[in-house]
């Protein structure tokens, strides 16, 4: 009985290790199985991924080929109308060609005619010059300074010849002030406002402005002047609006306070319309012969002036005139008081 025992329980220990064998079989075929599930999974996600790739990768060459095709078809079609245009371009050089030929004939017929009949001369730009040996040219200008100022200084000091400024406030333009004097010309007082309504409103009221401009220019160069010239000259009439007789009486009393004023006797014509250097040349011939001393009134402020200067200059010099600044030592020209 006890041997029997033995048996059974050797029977159930074989069939209890079968069932465990069994169980650790199917739990390793299931672990198997499951990781051949990932891995074929893995490679079907990575063979789709590629699939995509792959479909991108010729979708973006087909695009290059496309553009490539268009590229080509552009060149060719470029070429094609280089061509063109080529056979365009001599045809028009053809016809340019002939046109000058014939300008170049009706220019020789003109020239022709010309020589036939002096009345299609040319009428010269510069005025003849008139003789004036041992007389004195005083250029002077008004208003400034301002934009035009060192251009004209520059003019002058390219042909020798000095100046005269009569200045006003020129605001940003005032440090030209000491170049004009550094130059070696000479600066006047002209007006700090330039506003007829306030400078000829009374006596007191002129003077007022001239203090100022005066000491203006003290500050800009260091300089005193004593010269000046009235706005408008003193044969003005605009004053007769703001006080009456104001200019027999300023005449008068600034010689009394030690200033010496300059009218002008010949002007290019800038504050009259001469918008041209032929135009301005022409007022520039204007003086009296019988005149040992000519002051041409000009304007600082003119673009006109200042790229007709050089002509200007030319033609006072083909005059035989010598060039002089004016100073309170120049005996001035006064023009008859109308107030």
């Amino acid at each position: 009985m006890g041997a029997k025992m033995s048996k059974s329980k050797v029977f159930k220990l074989i069939i209890i290790i079968l069932s465990v064998l069994l169980a650790a079989s199917v739990i390793a075929n299931a672990v198997l199985g499951f990781k051949y599930y990932k891995g074929t999974q893995v490679i079907s996600d990575t063979s789709e991924q590629l699939a995509k790739e792959k479909e991108a990768v010729l979708k973006e060459i087909e695009e290059k080929e496309k553009l490539k095709k268009e590229y080509s078809d552009l060149s060719a079609e470029l070429e094609k109308h280089d061509e063109e245009n080529k056979e365009k371009i001599d045809e028009l050089n053809g016809k340019i060609s002939e046109l000058d030929k014939q300008i170049d004939n009706l220019n020789k017929q003109l020239a022709a005619k010309k020589d036939k009949n002096t009345n299609l001369s040319p009428t010269p730009v510069t005025p003849e010059p008139i003789p004036s040996e041992g007389k004195i040219v005083y250029l002077t200008f008004d208003d400034g300074p301002s934009s035009c100022t060192p251009q004209i200084l520059d003019t002058l000091d390219s042909y020798g010849v000095k100046a005269t400024f009569f200045v006003k406030n020129g605001g940003k333009y005032n440090y030209l002030m000491k170049d004009i004097v550094d130059r070696g010309n000479s600066i006047g007082l002209h007006t700090y406002t330039h506003e007829y309504s306030q400078i000829y409103a009374s006596d007191s009221a002129y003077f007022e402005d001239l203090n100022k401009i005066s000491d203006l220019v003290f500050e800009q160069t260091g300089v005193r002047t004593n010269i000046i010239r009235f706005p408008g000259g003193s044969s003005n009439t605009v004053s007769r609006k703001y006080c009456s007789g104001i200019m027999s009486r300023l005449s008068k009393s600034v010689g009394e306070q030690g200033y010496v004023y300059f009218d002008w006797n010949c002007s290019n014509g800038d504050a009259d319309g001469a918008n041209t250097t032929e135009k301005q040349l022409k007022y520039c011939s204007q003086f009296s012969k019988s005149a040992s001393r000519v002051i041409v009134l000009m304007h600082d402020t003119k673009k006109v002036t200042m790229n007709s200067l050089p002509k200007i200059i030319e033609y006072y010099k083909s005059c035989g005139f010598t060039f002089g600044v004016l100073d309170e030592t120049v005996a001035p020209i006064h023009h008859r008081i109308n107030n």
